[in-house]
């Protein structure tokens, strides 16, 4: 019994001997399995024209290649591993398919003006330093598939013959990709920005920034989408503008959140542009766009929030007028543009409207004088020619007012023996106050017929105001036909 109690403690403790060993720290994990290379072992291969592969190795020391002369033919893979000391390929020319995925650059790295014939794969790597990648030539697919940049980083000038895959991609710094090209897709969805730019960057095959976050001031200034682009579900937490951008196919800005001014001045959509669900926290600055056809439908706007279509050009423009009617800056053209676009969908009720306030901001504007007058009568009496209601206001308030004044002034009499009318012999005329019935119905037949019913009279000044309600009547009932004609015909 004592000797099988023994044994059994001797592998009790070699069971916990194992079980530590085999769970080292993260850290003594790397120190033991990454191997160091040289960076001068590196060099060497690629002078000598040697195929260069490593995976999960630590390099240490400077990697520079300003030494190289023509280009790199043998192909090169660097997997999963460390550079500690800054990377400098500036100018060369690889002839294969870099691939570098899962790296990690502690120092900075610089690949300007290089030339990648085959591609370059640069998916999950990390640049803890700045990245230069300016002026570099991408032959075939540049991945940089949840790539991490710490620092400054920048594409400018940069040409992508092939697909540009900055998928999932993160930008703690500032990023620029000014005047860069890119000839097929260039996919930036999921992607995270602080600060970027891509003022005249060219977009020549399909773009997407499908769910991307600004997290500071994105400049797409004069920016050419050749193809379509996808912003869908994209959140612009800072400044964004899109000034003298053009967009050649469809631009989706669906579930688009603008936190500050959206400024698209100067855009051109050629195609359809969606903003569908967009919302806008600041303001919407489309002053001298060309729209081909605009959807904004159901976006959200601030109370505070302004929309500018100064000297604006649509040919259709799909948004109610009650989303904008009291945030449009106020611009006569512009009002106009759309009136006409409301009536070319067939929304004649939001074009009434628009028209109706841009009157009403116009006589509000307009110093005194007869030109204000005549739209305070046109306001008051049908409305700027939209309000058919204000004209049989006027008219049911004139029968109204009139046939009081009959028969509470005693305005009007009527006399009548055995059927035969009398003359106007004040001695046979009744002195009792006519019915109010009466009264209103002599009113009714001077506004509508200027005759007075058969044995009902005005007397005395009553019969000026009677002819007074003659002339209104032929003139709001005139009013009331042409303003109910332009609203039936359409």
């Amino acid at each position: 019994m004592v000797e099988i109690s023994r044994w059994a403690l001797v592998l009790l403790m070699l069971f916990i001997c194992s079980a530590t060993a085999a769970e080292p720290d993260e850290d003594h994990h790397i120190k033991l399995t990454k191997e160091v290379v040289a960076s001068g072992d590196i060099i060497s291969q690629l002078i000598s024209g040697e195929p260069v592969r490593y995976d999960n190795v630590t390099i240490s020391g400077s990697l520079e290649l300003a030494e190289l002369q023509g280009s790199l033919s043998q192909p090169i893979k660097i997997t999963n591993s460390i550079f500690l000391g800054p990377v400098r390929f500036a100018a060369a020319s690889f002839d294969e398919p870099l691939d570098l995925q899962g790296c990690i650059f502690r120092d900075n790295v610089n690949f300007f003006g290089c030339r990648f014939a085959g591609g370059a794969g640069f998916a999950g790597v990390t640049f803890e330093g700045q990245a230069d990648l300016r002026n570099t030539y991408f032959g075939g697919q540049a991945s940089f598939l949840s790539a991490q940049f710490s620092e400054d980083a920048s594409f400018r000038n940069s040409q992508f013959a092939g697909d540009g895959i900055f998928l999932n991609s993160s930008f703690a710094r500032d990023v620029d990709f000014d005047f860069a090209q890119f000839q097929r897709l260039a996919s930036f969805a999921d992607a995270r920005f602080v600060n970027v730019s891509f003022l005249e960057t060219q977009f020549g095959g399909h773009t997407s920034f499908l769910n991307a976050e600004f997290h500071g001031n994105a400049a797409f200034a004069a920016t050419r989408f050749v193809g379509s682009v996808v912003f869908r579900e994209a959140g612009f937490l800072l400044g964004s503008t899109f000034g003298l951008s053009s967009f050649g196919g469809l631009a989706d800005f669906t579930n688009v959140y603008f936190n500050k001014t959206a400024y698209f001045g100067g855009v051109k959509f050629t195609d359809l542009a969606y903003f569908v669900n967009a919302r806008f926290d600041g303001d919407l600055n489309m002053e001298d766009s060309r729209l081909y056809n605009m959807r904004l439908d159901n976006v959200s706007l601030q109370e505070d929030s302004k929309i500018n279509l100064n000297n604006s050009d649509f040919t259709k423009l799909e948004v109610r007028w009650a989303v904008i009617k009291d945030r449009l800056v106020y611009n006569g053209a512009a009002y106009l543009a759309l009136v006409k676009n409301y009536k070319s969908l067939e929304w004649f009720d939001d074009a009434d409207d628009c028209y109706y306030q841009y009157r009403r901001i116009g006589q509000d504007q307009a110093p005194w004088g007869w030109g204000k007058i005549s739209d305070l009568i046109s306001w008051l009496s049908c409305g700027y020619g939209v309000r058919v209601s204000y004209t049989a206001f006027w008219c049911l308030f004139t029968i109204l007012f009139f046939g009081v004044i009959f028969w509470a002034g005693k305005g009007m009499n009527k006399f009548e023996i055995e059927g035969m009318e009398l003359p106007g012999d004040h001695r046979l005329r009744p002195t009792a106050r006519v019915s109010f019935t009466d009264a209103l119905y002599f009113s009714i037949a001077m506004f509508t017929t200027s005759q007075a019913p058969v044995n009902t009279y005005p007397v005395g000044f009553y019969r000026h105001l009677a002819m007074a309600e003659g002339i209104l009547g032929w003139f709001f009932l005139g009013l009331f036909v042409v303003v109910l004609s332009g609203v039936l015909i359409r």
